[in-house]
């Protein structure tokens, strides 16, 4: 009798694909890699591949870019109603936990943000995003209070040692 082979969710295989793009990223440089290692590395086949993130290379880093924004920078529909809600820092924590989940992803925005090519421009795209999402919650400060404020919340979601306690504190201060 053959073995049954366990049944891989989307999410899984997603996620198999999108850390093997950055793993291959940043071992062989920025898109000198094929789709057939990338099937390899990953364990997926090509064909599923392609079913979920199409051909293109580009358009598989343009994923994990769109990852960023909407898990780290909190830019998704969701985290977005959390701020409307003036849930910050559960917003904050969603964010940290998966930035503790997915340090790949974490390593691959601060590896490619500066760089000249289509995925730190995408980058340094979504950081403007988050300094607009800031300016439209805190509409009456100044541009120097905002980028305060950017730098505050990058570091409770990038910086692994800030306890949650420090996060609590930033909903019993005025920001």
């Amino acid at each position: 009798m053959g073995e049954k082979r366990a049944a891989i969710s989307k999410d899984e295989i997603y996620w198999k694909v999108l850390r093997a793009a950055m793993s291959l990223d940043f071992k062989k440089g920025h898109c000198r890699w094929t789709i057939a290692g990338l099937s390899r590395v990953s364990g997926v086949s090509r064909p599923l591949i392609y079913y979920y993130f199409g051909k293109n290379r580009e358009d598989i880093l343009l994923a994990a870019v769109k990852v960023i924004g909407e898990e780290c920078f909190g830019l998704s529909p969701k985290r977005m109603k959390l701020w409307k809600e003036g849930d910050l820092c559960d917003s904050v924590r969603q964010s940290r936990a998966f930035v503790q989940d997915h340090q790949d992803l974490a390593a691959f925005y601060f590896a490619q943000r500066s760089k000249p090519h289509f995925v730190g421009i995408a980058l340094r795209e979504l950081e403007a995003q988050y300094a607009k999402k800031l300016k439209n919650f805190f509409r009456t400060q100044e541009d120097a209070d905002i980028q305060r404020k950017l730098a505050l919340f990058f570091g409770l979601v990038f910086a692994p040692g800030i306890s949650d306690e420090a996060i609590a504190s930033i909903s019993d201060r005025p920001l």
